[in-house]
Formats: structure tokens, sequence, C-alpha cells
């Protein structure tokens, strides 16, 4: 019995471990060299930009780095995370295709976009995001 509870006990501490350091000690992955040109090509497509890095709570087998893109003059950020590979973004785009308040969540190469909090009032904008972001062809 008190194997089993210290087999247990083990195990919840391993699993809180693991999500308090994802979650709040890991550091925050840099931009990188992708989202920096997406980021031009938004600018080049019209869509004044700012790129951040932002902390994400995945694994980095599923995401290797997480951004946002701050539009300027726009009160709400779209974001940005890029996976290891296109297989694994096609994978993660179904994961966060039924979160509540994203709307068209889109996927190009190894790049997976979602507009978080982005509702009906935002079609305008959206649909210039969706056209530029389609429009993107990654580095390889």
């Amino acid at each position: 019995m008190r194997l089993t509870v210290t087999l247990v006990l083990t195990g919840v501490l391993l699993f809180a471990g693991e999500w308090i350091y994802r979650g709040f000690l890991r550091p925050i992955d840099p931009l990188t060299p992708d989202v920096l040109a997406l980021a031009d090509h938004f600018r080049s497509s019209g869509i004044d930009v700012r790129p951040y890095p932002v902390r994400h709570n995945f694994r980095h087998t599923l995401v290797t780095a997480a951004a946002a893109f701050e539009i300027k003059g726009y009160p709400l950020p779209m974001s940005i995370d890029v996976c290891p590979n296109a297989a694994v973004a096609a994978t993660h785009l179904v994961s966060i295709a039924g979160s509540p308040n994203l709307m068209g969540p889109m996927q190009n190469g190894r790049l997976v976009m979602f507009l978080p909090m982005w509702g009906d009032d935002t079609a305008d904008m959206a649909r210039r995001v969706h056209g530029a972001f389609s429009s993107f062809h990654e580095r390889t």
C-alpha cells in the first residue's frame, strides 16, 4: 500500500512540476526566422505588424515557438505557432480548431495562425490577414 501511494504521489509531483515549468518557468522562445519573414510579408501586403514572442505551454515536439503580431491601429493581435513540420502543424490545427473565440485558424506549412477573440465585426481585417497569410511562402 505504501509503495502504491509513493508511486502515485511521485507521478502527481512529476506532472505538476512539468506543468509549472512549461507554464511559468521555461524561457520564452525567441522569434524564428520564419516569423520574421512572415512579418515582412504582412508589411509588404499592407498590414503593418510588430511581432513579439509569447510563452506557450506546448511541448517542443508540438510547437517550437509562438509569437503574436500586433497590428498597428488595430486592437486585436493575431497568434502564430511554429511547429517542427507540416504534419505536426496539421495535427495542431485540428486541436485548436474547436477552441472558443477563434476565428478561422489556418495552416501554412509549419506555421499555424489563429485569431483569438476575433468575432463577426472583424471580418474585413480577418479577410486581409487570411489573404496575406495564405500567400506567404516560408523559406525552406
